[in-house]
Parts: structure tokens; C-alpha cells; sequence
């Protein structure tokens, strides 16, 4: 399906109630100055019968009203070192070539990347229980992933550069944004083997929608918050090329390394304790097609907490 197809899919298929503090997309509101929120989310799902796991601890700390800065360690047992050796096999005939890499194989759980991500609200438009704000943002992610999907995400699986742009909108109990960017990817290099893997250049429109739930009336600031959030990720991105020695090598029979779009729906229920700690739990299912990144559905668990430092409000 082409991009436009995705991005209309995704801003009208769906329309449901939400608050503003989305489990999967960022919003344009920033945190405040002086606070540093610290995010600790887990990924878990089955991989023909290997289970896969992916955790990350994510730092935000609000620098001013409109800048704010992110920085996300990741792990998981999605990778191993290297590339298997049984990746690029050698024939006569197909000369060097790859179907791509079999699932369900042991990786080590291990440290994976660093990414680092700036973004800037350069739009507010507030008023009373109503907003609308835009923001901006770029993200850099540093690594050399053994990844043998075409399909790039820059946290955990691929190095490279990404930018994008926000719009949020809250009214009253409900919020929605949209968040688009892009993703160029970094290459796997593979000096031992002289393997070099060129990744899909992507394009993503996620849109998030949710409906704070619990409480009808806010009598003081240590209420339990209940939000009930639905979020909609939609991608394209382009086919993989692969060289050995220089020389091109052949992708045969691989949808994991071929181009590819989808669109994903992730709902979440989220508790929020003392304003202050956040819970959610969500799933993740496809709507069109899939993503070869991953199998579903997926199971999330994320726990945040917001540290506040020189008497900053709450």
C-alpha cells in the first residue's frame, strides 16, 4: 500500500477518547524545566517458541518551557554479534545470495544502543482545559546492530538519524496527536566478514487517541488517574541491499528484507499514582499487514517517574 494510503488509514479509521501522556508516542507538550522523568519499559513476545525481550530506560529532562532532551539505553535479545554465519550462502549457479535470516534462533541478552533524542515546541496555543501545541524534534542513535530486517527503528535495533513533527490537540478529557517523521538508517558493517547491509530508508504517521477515565471531578493531586489510550502506528519503508567483498549479493525469497508497510494498533489502560508514577500496559496487534521486526501480539509493561529538583511545582 502506498504512504498516502497509510496516512489516511491512520488519521480517520479511528477515533476514541484519550489524555496527553501517550505510552508509544511522545506528545508536543514537553515536561517542565528542572524535571527529570525517568521511563523503564519492557517489550516481551514469542518468536517461534524463542521468547524475545526488550527493555529500555529512557531519561527526559525538560530544559526550558519549549526544549527538552532524551536519552534511551536500550537491551534485548533480538541480535546476536554478527551476522550468522549461514546468513549469505555461496552457489555456482546464484552466485552469492540469502533468503534471509531464520527465526526462533538464541541471541544473548545484552546491551544494544544509545539514543539521543532533542525536541523543540516552537507552537502553544492554550486556554482553559483546551490545547494545541507543536513541536519539532531530531533523534540520532549511535550502534552497529546485527539487524537482518529491512525495516529500521533507531531505538535498539539500527544506528542512523530521524526527524519529525508533532501536533497535539487537548480538549477537556480528550487528546489526540499525530507524530510523522522519517528514519535514515546507518548501515551494518561487518569488518571480519566484509559484509555491509544497507537498510530501508522509512516514513512513519503514528496517531494517538485516549479518554481519561478516572476521575469525573479532580478534588486534589494525589487522586488515582485511570486513562484509556489507543494509538495507531503506521510505516513504510524500502528494501535492504546487501554487499560481500563489494560484491552485490542476491535476496531471494525474503519478505524480512524487502520492502514493506503495515499499520499496528497498540491499546493501553494507564494508572497514574501521587501524579507522579505512571503505569501502563498495553498490547500490540496488526491491522495491515505486519511488521517482520516482530511477532504478535506484543506485550508491553512501562513504569515512569518524574524526580523534580529545585522546588519545581508539581
Amino acid at each position: 500500500m502506498k504512504l498516502t494510503c497509510i496516512l489516511f488509514l491512520c488519521l480517520f479509521a479511528f477515533y476514541i477518547p484519550a489524555q496527553e501522556l501517550f505510552p508509544f508516542n511522545d506528545p508536543a507538550s514537553n515536561i517542565g524545566k528542572n524535571v527529570l522523568s525517568v521511563k523503564m519499559a519492557s517489550e516481551t513476545f514469542d518468536e517461534l517458541g524463542q521468547q524475545r525481550n526488550a527493555q529500555s530506560l529512557r531519561f527526559m529532562f525538560g530544559l526550558s518551557s519549549k526544549w527538552m532532551l532524551s536519552e534511551t539505553f536500550s537491551f534485548s535479545n533480538h541480535h546476536g554479534y554478527l551476522l550468522p554465519s549461514d546468513f549469505i550462502q555461496h552457489d555456482s549457479l546464484k552466485g552469492n545470495f540469502t533468503n534471509g535470516e531464520k527465526k526462533g534462533k538464541y541471541f544473548p541478552y545484552r546491551f544494544e544502543s544509545l539514543n539521543i533524542n532533542l525536541k523543540y515546541r516552537f507552537l502553544a496555543h492554550d486556554a482553559d482545559q483546551r490545547h494545541f501545541r507543536m513541536s519539532a524534534y531530531l533523534d540520532v542513535s549511535g550502534g552497529n546492530e546485527a539487524h537482518y530486517e529491512a525495516e529500521p527503528n533507531l531505538i535498539g535495533d539500527n544506528g542512523g538519524a530521524g526527524l519529525g513533527i508533532i501536533s497535539t490537540w487537548l480538549i477537556h478529557r480528550l487528546a489526540v496527536s499525530i507524530n510523522a517523521g522519517g528514519i535514515l538508517p546507518s548501515p551494518y558493517l561487518e569488518p571480519t566478514t566484509q559484509i555491509r547491509m544497507d537498510y530501508g530508508k522509512a516514513l512513519y504517521a503514528n496517531m494517538s487517541i485516549g479518554y481519561l477515565l478516572y476521575p469525573a471531578v479532580y478534588k486534589n493531586y494525589r487522586q488515582l488517574n485511570i486513562n484509556l489510550y489507543s494509538e495507531f502506528q503506521c510505516k513504510t519503508y524500502g528494501p535492504a541491499a546487501i554487499t560481500e567483498n563489494g560484491y552485490p549479493v542476491n535476496i531471494i525469497q525474503a519478505p524480512t528484507l524487502a520492502a514493506g508497510s503495515y499499520i499496528e494498533w497498540r491499546p493501553s489502560i494507564q494508572f497514574i499514582i501521587h501524579s507522579n508514577t505512571r503505569i501502563d500496559a498495553s498490547l500490540a496487534t496488526a491491522l495491515y499487514n505486519r511488521s517482520w521486526v516482530h511477532n504478535y501480539p506484543l506485550y508491553y509493561i512501562t513504569i515512569t517517574q518524574n524526580i523534580f529538583f529545585r522546588g519545581e511545582n508539581r
